[in-house]
């Protein structure tokens, strides 16, 4: 952090996240609140999806007690307990709750954490807890301690009751506290009151959470307590002949990824203790519920024989005759999206259909009386196991029931349209060797769509609906062979489901991976699995694995892995080769269409996928046609992930004002012209707005003449007239880049030969001016956002008169706080590289600290290297911001002053706006048209492009405004 904060932070590697928290956390031991936001705000930006720093985060906004930061903070605490169980997020919720004085929020915080956690081991907790409930007119409270007992805090003479699943029963106290019964729904009422924290599920607060797996004879794994995180889980190992051990834990093992803040601990049982035990193996909690990977049998992980995963085997060649349908549904939680998937599914069963039902023995109430209640309605046939058994075994049980039928095996969190069971079911019909059918979902591994990464929103019923249909028109009954199924939702054939057998629950446990090993015995025997790109089917996903989910899931993985060298590869393959590529894009062509609604008309964006000011624009004028009853459309560049396996040109991708919502829509130039000219012919552009062309083949520069219609030119840099786009250059190799001075053309080629092409395109300063010269002849108007901009055009372009639009109103009064005196903060706002001042930037910097200067630097954003500005001593740097938040951010610095450093004539600059929207003046040079913007405006001053540093260190710690004049230094 910059001088005067007190912090001495660590050097090495001080742009990684992992320093920028510990920055912030030896700032908060410190005392030192503020510039510990600093720093664990810069954290969360560099790694946004680790709830620990989050945490910290919002602690440290609860330690500086404002209004603003407390609410802050229970947004953030609020988004973590939406994803993570733990106590300390409770903890902090309360309290913040109690500092703004929320008296209702903090007793709901209350009586939450005491039906998730036990009540915590601190001496102040249950003078807080009362306090609350008191100020709430409650009773008092209650909570479930580890020792199996309970701690109740009521008014002085309130009788209490105690209710159990609903029946009166009788508790005495004992040593202060009541003994809890064993599990069951307990009601604690105190005058006929319920007690905070009541009622208290106490199978939920005593659940283990863990997973064991077999590693060459020895039983290793870890569990935790999740609503105790100080106590160690009560284990035994059961062998199938009735012996038992104990399972003695070690340390507490150090939190990962997979498990944020879990306290687990770890055993290992030798394999000179397993080999004697008669398989099965049970490990389980003291409700006799297994933990994950429970049961295995370690004979059979050993001695299991690999498969190698080779050339297909010869396949099946009798197709057989078609049966009736059994949908096969294991069901343990979630009573809502249960009741959603049936209901979906009732609207578009074959007549011949049984939907059959496996209650892996829920532990909602509400589940199980609705599951009773369809039952009894002969909606579906229900199978109740007593134990939980887990997701194979359910699916075993289903397959039983079936008796010889083709099973749609259905996940319970799915939303099955009309149309996508016909879809499948003439999928596994197509051939004889045809084992399962797999439809398109938005959370379906290798048959995700439309995203293939999977970041896919869950779509409603009804989109479901259209998706399916979208489907259908677009791919009809076609199939695709895919190396596996996806047990969210396969439709297996009767014959291959006889000639494969079951799942492998001892393989398996309670799932994940035992659908991918079914397929490879199928395959194994001669079928083989298609993709049914005519259906369409929603899928919640995996929400309900936690840790020790997640660590099955890996374990399995492995297992599969073993058992079948090659698997793993023949996936890659098959995701490389990407052979559903043309279905989704058929899909997502579709869903263009339909996504058309009632506009008759289009209008074409052509930009980069930078970002930026140029994003910003974009969306506004999108916003604009959209308004004008028009359909706005966006063409970009694909984003390459390495420059180097992917060189230029990149794909042009195709969406609307939906943006990315079509990523399927890929085209390359110039195979794919005519696929993307008869798309927007049929949207009837009418429109070609031509903003970038960075990253485009060049034949996209061709399609305003290619469909004939006008195209209007947007200015945002120089890369009409200038390869390098920003008109910098170097006067010698290695040194830093500056403003070049626009010198005649045989300049420009002698620099592009040094510094490099930054278009891409390699055509040289003169044709690329031949082009662009014959691009402006042909345009119906040219925009540039200022005077500057403009103007520089024209000069290159004798004859190309530009028409100014400002992208915003600079005469809009804004409120400029003066500069204070004395020790200075300087923000920087914006992505600061090579054209932005960062080499400037570095030298203030350095002259600040050799010459003991009471100035320090807060970069607003990121910058090409963090690193390098982070060591200099004077600069912080915020990490990037989102769209939207830059405002809030630069106020939050509480900087007395703006530096734009930027060292090229910037066609409008955002920075200087948000600085202004920040209440700051705002010190530039004198170039572009932020220069220019700040003269007419008086809202700060320029310098003058080459002042040494000494004397632009000395004007920012000095600089104050002159009403009369603004500008004046």
């Amino acid at each position: 952090m910059p001088e005067g904060t007190g912090l001495r932070y660590q050097e090495d590697d001080s742009a990684s996240p992992k320093t920028a928290w510990a920055n912030g956390m030896m700032a908060a031991r410190q005392g030192v609140y503020q510039t510990a936001l600093l720093w664990l705000e810069r954290a969360v930006r560099l790694a946004p999806h680790d709830p620990r720093i989050a945490l910290d985060l919002a602690r440290t906004r609860i330690a500086l007690k404002t209004p603003a930061q407390l609410r802050r903070a229970v947004a953030d605490l609020n988004a973590l307990a939406a994803l993570h169980e733990n106590i300390q997020i409770e903890l902090a919720l309360l309290t913040t709750h109690q500092l703004l004085g929320d008296g209702a929020s903090a007793a709901a915080a209350l009586a939450k954490l005491l039906q998730r956690h036990c009540v915590p081991d601190d001496a102040g907790f249950a003078e807080v807890a009362s306090l609350i409930t008191t100020a709430a007119g409650g009773p008092g409270w209650c909570g479930w301690l580890p020792s199996g007992m309970l701690q109740i805090s009521t008014m002085p003479g309130l009788k209490l009751t105690f209710l159990l699943d609903g029946a009166l029963i009788n508790l005495k106290p004992r040593g202060g506290h009541f003994s809890a019964p064993p599990t069951g729904i307990l009601s604690i009422l105190a005058g006929g009151k319920e007690l905070a924290g009541s009622p208290l599920d106490l199978g939920y607060l005593q659940r283990v959470e863990g997973i064991v797996s077999v590693v060459d004879g020895t039983l290793i794994g870890w569990a935790y307590l999740p609503a105790a995180e100080s106590a160690k889980p009560d284990l035994t190992l059961h062998d199938a002949a009735g012996a038992k051990l104990p399972i003695s834990f070690g340390a507490a093992m150090a939190p990962d990824e997979a498990a944020p803040f879990a306290r687990r601990f770890s055993f290992a049982v030798t394999a000179a203790k397993v080999k004697p035990l008669v398989p099965p193996l049970r490990i389980t909690s003291t409700d006799d519920a297994d933990i994950m990977g429970s049961p295995l049998d370690p004979v059979l992980f050993k001695a299991v024989q690999p498969i190698q995963m080779g050339s297909k085997i010869s396949g099946i060649r009798v197709l057989p005759p078609r049966r009736s349908l059994a949908v096969v549904i294991p069901v343990y939680r979630d009573v809502a999206v249960t009741k959603a998937c049936l209901t979906a599914l009732q609207a578009t069963l074959p007549a011949d259909a049984e939907v059959i039902v496996v209650d892996d023995a829920t532990p909602e109430p509400a589940l199980a009386a609705w599951l009773d209640e369809m039952a009894q309605n002969e909606a579906i046939t229900l199978i109740r196991h007593t134990k939980n058994l887990g997701f194979p075994a359910a699916v075993n049980a289903g397959f039983k029931a079936a008796d010889g039928r083709d099973v749609l095996l259905l996940n319970s969190d799915t939303l099955v349209p009309t149309g996508a069971i016909e879809g499948l079911t003439e999928a596994v019909y197509q051939a004889a060797d045809i084992a399962c059918a797999t439809p398109f979902s938005n959370d379906a591994t290798i048959l995700n769509y439309p995203r293939r990464d999977g970041a896919n929103a869950m779509p409603s019923l009804a989109e479901a609906v259209a998706l399916q249909r979208d489907a259908a028109r677009a791919n009809g009954n076609a199939i695709c062979d895919i190396p596996t199924g996806v047990g969210f939702c396969m439709l297996i054939r009767h014959d291959a489901l006889a000639a494969t057998g079951d799942m492998q629950v001892a393989l398996f446990a309670q799932g994940y991976g035992e659908e991918n090993d079914w397929c490879i015995r199928a395959r194994t025997a001669g079928y083989r699995h298609v993709a049914a790109l005519g259906a369409y089917v929603a899928h919640h996903g995996s929400v309900s694995f936690k840790a020790a989910g997640r660590a099955l899931n890996t374990r399995n993985a492995r297992t599969l892995n073993r058992l079948y060298p090659g698997y793993e590869a023949l996936i890659d393959a098959h995701i490389k080769s990407d052979p559903l590529a043309p279905a989704r894009y058929r899909l997502d062509a579709s869903r263009f269409t339909r996504n058309r609604g009632k506009t008759h008309e289009a209008v074409l964006l052509i930009s980069h996928n930078h970002g930026g000011g140029v994003a910003r624009i974009i969306a506004s004028e999108m916003q604009n046609i959209r308004a004008s009853g028009k359909r706005p459309l966006l063409l970009v560049p694909g984003a390459p992930d390495d420059l180097n396996t992917t060189p230029f040109p990149w794909d042009a991708e195709l969406t609307d004002d939906a943006p990315g919502d079509y990523p399927n829509l890929r085209f390359k130039y110039p195979a794919a012209r005519e696929a993307l000219l008869e798309l927007l012919r049929a949207e009837a552009v009418t429109q070609v707005i031509f903003h970038h062309g960075l990253g485009h083949h060049p034949g996209v520069r061709e399609i305003a003449a290619d469909l004939g219609v006008p195209q209007d030119i947007v200015l945002h840099d120089y890369a009409s007239f200038c390869p390098r786009v920003t008109l910098m250059n170097r006067p010698a190799a290695g040194m830093p880049l500056r403003y070049c001075g626009e010198p005649n053309v045989n300049a420009c080629v002698s620099c592009v030969k040094m510094a490099g092409d930054e278009t891409f395109e390699n055509l040289g300063p003169v044709a690329l001016i031949e082009r662009s010269q014959r691009e402006f002849a042909r345009a119906r108007r040219i925009i540039a956002p200022s005077a500057d901009a403009a103007n520089r055009i024209s000069r290159h372009f004798p004859g190309v008169r530009p028409t100014v639009t400002p992208w915003e109103n600079d005469t809009i009064r804004v409120n400029l706080k003066p500069p204070g005196r004395g020790r200075r903060r300087i923000v920087v706002i914006g992505g600061i590289g090579p054209a932005k001042g960062f080499d400037l930037l570095i030298d203030c910097a350095r002259d600040a600290v050799e010459r003991k200067l009471e100035l320090e630097y807060v970069v607003a954003g990121a910058s090409a290297d963090d690193n390098a500005l982070l060591e200099t001593g004077r600069i912080f740097v915020t990490g990037a911001y989102a769209e939207g938040e830059a405002t809030t951010l630069i106020q939050s610095v509480q900087a007395d002053l703006a530096f734009l450093p930027s060292v090229w004539p910037e066609t409008w600059c955002f920075a200087l706006s948000e600085a202004w929207h920040a209440g700051l003046y705002t010190i530039a040079f004198d170039l572009g048209a932020q220069a220019a913007r700040l003269k007419a405006s008086m809202r700060g001053a320029v310098l003058p492009l080459g002042l040494p540093v000494q004397r632009i260190n000395d004007i920012l710690s000095a600089w104050q405004p002159n009403l009369r004049n603004s500008n004046a230094i």
